[in-house]
């Protein structure tokens, strides 16, 4: 079975890897509706990156009573991404069915995608981690001040010639004085913070469990990925084939659009719906008037 399309729930299911492998593995899904939109988090695409900043100061200046709750710059990132403000976070799950489900989900004249992405431990964060702090804190600069901060970054990390980090390069880069401010504006939300940045946290994305703050990512067993500022994409080309799937690479499903609708009612059957995925009453009544509408 190589680059079938999956017309079933049955045909899906066994794409995925196997059972062994999902409890050895750190495996995460993401579902997209339309095969041709890129794994980019919406505020690092072309027409919006350079406004990060302003996005960011604009919704917090508007709308702080939404975030008062909020005691990191990753929570309100979060909360910034369950309303649809663009962020530099890219939606994922642990759970495959979810991500079937968002594959199903829209553009039904469009073949669907379930990406299976491997990683390893190291690349999984606690959402109080520092490193999720660091990169939590970019939207508060500029796009002119990032650039400069990934210049500084990279520079290190072409100068250094072993692991770990020479001191004195770790030290003179924690000097910049745009490093300073970027350490000012973790130390604000957590003041615990070590007084020096590793340039390797900044550039690179890492995987980060959410606080379970909210019914949305406890019902989609929601995570995130977070981007530093090295990509702003992640490239997944290969197709499912059984000589991939079980080694260790991510890959790619491909969903069949003509049985999207077919997929999604198969879905509600084990519990994965509109109204379950989305606990909120406006989506769970638009659930019940789909179900029940006669025309």
């Amino acid at each position: 079975m190589t680059n079938t399309k999956v017309k079933s729930l049955e045909t899906y299911l066994e794409q995925l890897p196997r059972l062994s492998e999902k409890m050895t593995d750190e495996i995460f899904y993401r579902g997209q509706s339309n095969t041709s939109y890129k794994l980019t988090p919406s505020v690092l695409r072309d027409d919006i990156k350079n406004n990060e900043h302003t996005i960011y100061t604009q919704i917090m200046t508007e709308c702080a009573h939404e975030f008062a709750d909020c005691d990191s710059h990753n929570e309100i990132l979060s909360k910034m991404q369950h309303y649809g403000v663009p962020t530099r976070l890219l939606d994922v799950t642990t759970n495959a069915l979810v991500a079937l489900y968002f594959a199903c989900g829209g553009n039904q004249d469009k073949d669907g995608v379930v990406y299976v992405i491997r990683t390893d431990k190291s690349q999984i964060k606690s959402y109080d981690s520092d490193a999720i702090s660091i990169l939590a804190a970019l939207p508060r600069f500029s796009y002119a001040e990032k650039v400069e901060i990934a210049k500084f970054a990279n520079e290190i990390k072409s100068q250094n010639q072993g692991i770990p980090y020479d001191e004195q390069l770790i030290s003179n880069f924690n000097e910049k004085k745009i490093i300073k401010r970027l350490l000012h504006e973790i130390k604000k939300e957590k003041s615990a913070f070590d007084n020096i940045i590793n340039p390797d946290d900044i550039l690179k994305n890492f995987f980060f469990l959410p606080r379970k703050s909210n019914a949305r990512i406890i019902r989609q067993s929601g995570a995130f990925i977070i981007f530093g500022l090295h990509d702003n994409e992640i490239i997944i080309d290969n197709h499912f084939s059984d000589t991939n799937v079980n080694y260790g690479n991510s890959y790619k499903i491909i969903i069949d659009q003509s049985y999207k609708q077919e997929i999604i009612k198969q879905l509600a059957c084990f519990g994965i719906s509109k109204a379950t995925l989305h606990p909120e009453l406006y989506k769970v009544a638009e659930f019940i008037n789909e179900k029940y509408k006669t025309t």
